[in-house]
């Protein structure tokens, strides 16, 4: 009732008059947020000249501009509170999207953007990224506590240099290198550490051995060896494990073995029906996915994991074979991303529905690219 009589008393308010009630209530109180909740709208199609002048307390802005449709993106030119708030409150309201980072383009140049995939709007946006303090290719990368690490990759030798992204500053930073240098290691993050996994060594052979990150302390240390040299292996965490999914040692490999930290040990699973390297991997809905890759030829094919059943099945295959590409799950669908067709780069984009088992093409990205970052943010 209460909210009623308050509706009621202001609206026949003029905009001037409203602007002021709001204004006065700047310890957004339940009286100043009903108002903001019943008014919001109207609010936005005033004159700009009436709501520049609106001071809005820091907790009421908010409140308002999460009443707003998504779409009313010229509140940010509006009141200065809005104006200090709007980004985040609107980025926490649309939601996570998937971002891939550097690669190399379709002419074999490194590309050096980000991109953020919005599903709900199937619409990539690209930003501009500073350079990396070293210049490398077939880097790995993962994403922890919200900054993006490039870890060894080539340049004229293998690296066992490591340099962390802060998106908020657009800045790099070097951090701790491996003991080890590591061409096209696998890269991912489990209970906050990150993990280097196998990849070209110095002689160019494959490596087995892995080290830890921990941001902590800026060092790394080695923990326990995998059975089985890898390079350009898939990588991803279900249920707290670490995979290894394939890669290459003389030859593609269909074999798979699985990391418990608690242990420091890895394990042999069930491997794949195909060999595969330089596959892709995700988590979904409990299950891994090993998606494309090649072995004598370019795969469009897809495996999926059970650890329940500890067994592989096939699920359908993509319309397009890719190899280095990037895969993501997200909003309860796998997404694989850009990849290469042995003629260059790819900028296509499929997206995998679990409940369907179908593949279907969504926007694909702004600038083809292979060797890329992927993840949800």
């Amino acid at each position: 009732m209460a909210s009623h009589r308050i509706g009621a008393r202001v609206a026949g308010l003029s905009p001037e008059q409203l602007c002021a009630i709001i204004e006065a209530q700047a310890d957004a109180s339940d009286a100043a947020l009903r108002v903001a909740e019943e008014h919001a709208v109207r609010l936005v199609e005033q004159p700009e000249w009436v709501l520049s002048e609106v001071l809005l307390s820091p907790d009421l802005a908010p409140h308002i501009l999460a009443q707003l449709p998504t779409t009313a993106h010229a509140v940010k030119g509006t009141c200065r509170a809005w104006r200090r708030g709007w980004k985040e409150t609107l980025k926490k309201r649309e939601g996570p999207r998937l971002v891939v980072i550097g690669g190399h383009g379709s002419e074999g140049g490194t590309v050096s953007s980000l991109e953020r995939y919005d599903p709900s709007t199937n619409e990539w946006a690209e930003e501009a990224v500073a350079p990396m303090l070293t210049a490398r290719g077939e880097a790995g990368m993962a994403v922890l506590d919200g900054k993006l690490y490039a870890v060894g990759g080539y340049n004229d030798d293998w690296l066992t240099s490591v340099e962390r992204y802060d998106p908020a500053a657009n800045a790099w930073e070097a951090v701790a290198p491996m003991a080890t240098a590591r061409d096209n290691p696998a890269v991912a993050v489990l209970d906050g550490k990150l993990y280097a996994v196998g990849g070209y060594g110095g002689d160019g052979g494959t490596l087995s051995s892995v080290e830890r990150y921990d941001p902590a302390p800026n060092a790394w240390e080695a923990v326990a060896p995998m059975a089985a040299g890898r390079a350009v292996v898939g990588m991803a965490v279900l249920d707290g494990k670490l995979y290894a999914v394939g890669g290459y040692n003389n030859g593609s490999l269909s074999s798979v073995e699985r990391y418990d930290p608690a242990a420091n040990a890895w394990e042999a699973v069930t491997p794949m029906a195909e060999a595969r390297n330089s596959l892709a991997v995700a988590a979904l809905d409990g299950k891994l996915y090993a998606v494309g890759g090649q072995n004598y030829d370019l795969l469009s094919s897809v495996e999926r994991y059970d650890p329940a059943t500890n067994a592989w099945e096939a699920v359908a295959p993509m319309a397009e074979a890719r190899a280095i590409l990037g895969a993501a799950a997200l909003d309860g669908k796998l997404y694989a991303v850009g990849g290469y067709d042995e003629n260059e780069a790819l900028s296509s984009l499929e997206r995998y529905d679990p409940a369907t088992n179908a593949w279907e093409a969504a926007a694909p990205l702004t600038t083809a690219r292979s060797f890329h970052g992927i993840t949800v943010a």
